[in-house]
C-alpha cells in the first residue's frame, strides 16, 4: 500500500543559500558600523538597540551558515551521521542569542527613564530608513529557504524583525522630531524588545525540542501511526521513535510484528512500501525491524511476569 497524501519539502539549494548568506552578512556588516557610530552620536538609545540587534544579526547568519556547512559534510567512522545536528545548534544559538539582546536592550531602556538625553529625530529617521531597506533586502534573499528549514528561518527571522523594528524606530524619530518627546526612544526601544522576544520565542522551542531529539515540527505523528496501522499485514508495532538529524532532514525507527510469518522477499519489499510512504511524511532515513509473533509474545510475557 502506498499513500498518495503528499507532505515531503523539498531542501533549500545550498548555492542559492550561500550567495543569500553573504549578501546578508555583508550588507549587515556595514550598516552596522553606521548605526552605532550615529547611535552613539545622537544619544539615540532605538538606534543602539537597533544597531546591537543588527551586530546578533551578522552574528546569527555567519553561525548558521557554519551550521548549513557543517550539515553538508560527508560522515566519518566518529560521526556516523556526519555534521547534521549543527544546523539544529545553529538554531539554539541564534535563538538564545536573541533572547539575551532583548534583556539587554530592555534593561538599557529602563534606566533611560530616569534620565532622558536630548536625541537626534532627524538623523534616526535617515539612519533606520536605510536599516529598513538593507533588511527588508536580505531577509527576501532567505524568504523562500526559511520555509523548510528552522537554520534558514532562523536568519530570516533576524533579518525580517529588523527590519520592522527599523520601522519602529523610524516612526520614533518622527515623534521626536516633530514634539522633541524625548521619551519615545527609550519606549520605542521596549517595544523592539517585546518584538524581538515573540518572534523569537517559537524559534528557541523548536530549537530546543530538536536538539533533545523531540518530535519535529514539520512531522505529524497521527499520520505516521495511521500510515502504519492501514497496512493489513502489521498486527502492532512499537518502539516507534522519531527525530531530526538536522534542520532538513529527520529520522524514524520502529519494530513491526506481521499477523504472519514472512519470508526474506517479503520483508523487503514491504520496508520499501512503508519508507516510501513515509518519505511523503518528512522522513528521509527510516530504519525499518520486523520481528515475529512468538518475539512478541515472548516479550508481553517478560514484562507482565516483570510487574506481578
Amino acid at each position: 500500500m502506498s499513500n498518495s497524501d503528499n507532505h515531503s519539502h523539498q531542501a533549500p539549494d545550498p548555492k542559492n543559500m550561500n550567495k543569500a548568506f553573504y549578501i546578508g552578512i555583508g550588507l549587515n556588516s556595514a550598516f552596522t558600523l553606521i548605526e552605532f557610530i550615529v547611535g552613539y552620536s545622537t544619544n539615540s538609545l532605538a538606534l543602539i538597540a537597533d544597531a546591537s540587534h543588527n551586530l546578533s544579526d551578522v552574528a546569527s547568519l555567519i553561525i548558521s551558515l557554519i551550521g548549513m556547512k557543517l550539515a553538508q559534510k560527508a560522515s566519518t567512522t566518529l560521526y556516523t551521521y556526519g555534521y547534521k545536528k549543527a544546523s539544529i545548534m545553529a538554531s539554539l544559538i541564534n535563538a538564545i542569542l536573541l533572547v539575551t539582546i532583548v534583556i539587554g536592550i530592555a534593561y538599557e531602556a529602563l534606566g533611560r527613564f530616569d534620565t532622558i538625553p536630548e536625541v537626534a529625530g532627524k538623523v534616526i529617521i535617515i539612519t533606520a530608513l536605510i536599516g529598513v531597506f538593507i533588511n527588508t533586502v536580505s531577509a527576501f534573499a532567505f524568504y523562500k529557504g526559511q520555509k523548510d528549514d528552522i537554520n534558514i528561518k532562523g536568519a530570516f527571522l533576524h533579518l525580517m524583525v529588523d527590519a520592522l523594528v527599523s520601522v519602529g524606530v523610524v516612526i520614533s524619530g518622527i515623534i521626536i522630531y516633530y514634539t522633541s518627546w524625548n521619551i519615545v526612544d527609550p519606549l520605542v526601544s521596549l517595544i523592539i524588545s517585546v518584538v524581538i522576544l515573540l518572534s523569537t520565542w517559537g524559534l528557541l522551542k523548536e530549537s530546543i525540542k530538536l536538539a533533545i531529539d523531540g518530535v519535529p515540527q514539520n512531522v505529524d505523528l497521527s499520520k505516521i501511526t495511521a500510515i502504519l496501522e492501514s497496512y493489513n499485514f502489521i498486527q502492532n508495532f512499537h518502539h516507534l521513535h522519531i527525530w531530526a538529524l538536522s534542520t532538513t532532514e529527520n529520522a524514524l525507527t520502529v519494530h513491526i510484528v506481521p499477523k504472519t510469518d514472512i519470508t526474506f522477499e517479503e520483508t523487503i519489499t514491504m520496508k520499501e512500501n512503508i519508507k516510501e510512504d513515509l518519505a511523503h511524511q518528512n522522513i528521509q532515513h527510516a530504519t525499518i525491524e520486523f520481528g515475529t509473533k512468538a518475539d512478541d509474545n515472548q516479550k508481553s510475557r517478560a514484562l507482565n511476569e516483570s510487574i506481578n
